[in-house]
């Protein structure tokens, strides 16, 4: 068995599963839960919950959190987007794009966006190169925690248990990011019901 760690071997050099990361569920939520805890305070509290995720920073943190698997599209998955790089630069476009009035969701945006290298930091990766680029532009190094903190997505379907591995590795971070995400929406209702009195 070969390890890989910061560039060299961790972890089985040969993976059933083939990939590294939590799913876009969990990726997403731990989005959400930057979101909540960092979107401002509406001037009109919202007291339903409909109204809690229907903010537009908990929104776009949400959306900041999955874009890091955008590399897919061009074969490039865990390197330069997977980075604290990416983070910044994503939190620097929001200023742009909100002409430096934005600073507050450009920080929620660029902690959502290394939500996702963190997850997938603690990922089961087992496909080298282990980890994720993630001090890019800085280091070209792969950082893998070899925690196995989030089971790894597979996207071979030929595989006799791809459902059930996926609808385990999916229930597992349900498990683990909702109760967290759960309690960011509490205190935030909580504090906008606090607000409306």
């Amino acid at each position: 068995m070969q390890r890989l760690r910061l560039g060299s071997l961790t972890g089985p050099a040969h993976s059933a599963y083939g990939e590294r990361m939590p799913s876009p569920l969990g990726h997403a939520l731990g989005g959400l839960i930057v979101g909540l805890l960092g979107a401002e305070r509406s001037s009109r509290p919202t007291t339903s919950l409909t109204g809690l995720w229907s903010t537009p920073a908990v929104l776009l943190a949400s959306a900041a959190a999955v874009a890091p698997d955008l590399d897919f599209l061009w074969g490039r998955h865990n390197m330069e987007t997977h980075s604290l790089g990416a983070a910044a630069l994503a939190a620097v476009a929001v200023l742009l794009w909100t002409r430096g009035r934005g600073v507050r969701l450009a920080v929620i945006v660029g902690l959502a966006w290394s939500s996702h290298v963190l997850f997938d930091w603690l990922g089961s990766d087992t496909t080298p190169p282990l980890g994720v680029m993630a001090l890019w532009p800085f280091s070209n190094a792969f950082y893998f925690a070899d925690a196995f903190v989030f089971d790894a997505i597979s996207r071979r379907t030929q595989l006799p248990n791809f459902w059930s591995h996926n609808l385990w590795a999916v229930v597992k971070e349900a498990a683990l990011l909702g109760p967290l995400a759960a309690l960011a929406a509490w205190g935030r209702r909580a504090k906008g019901r606090a607000d409306a009195r």
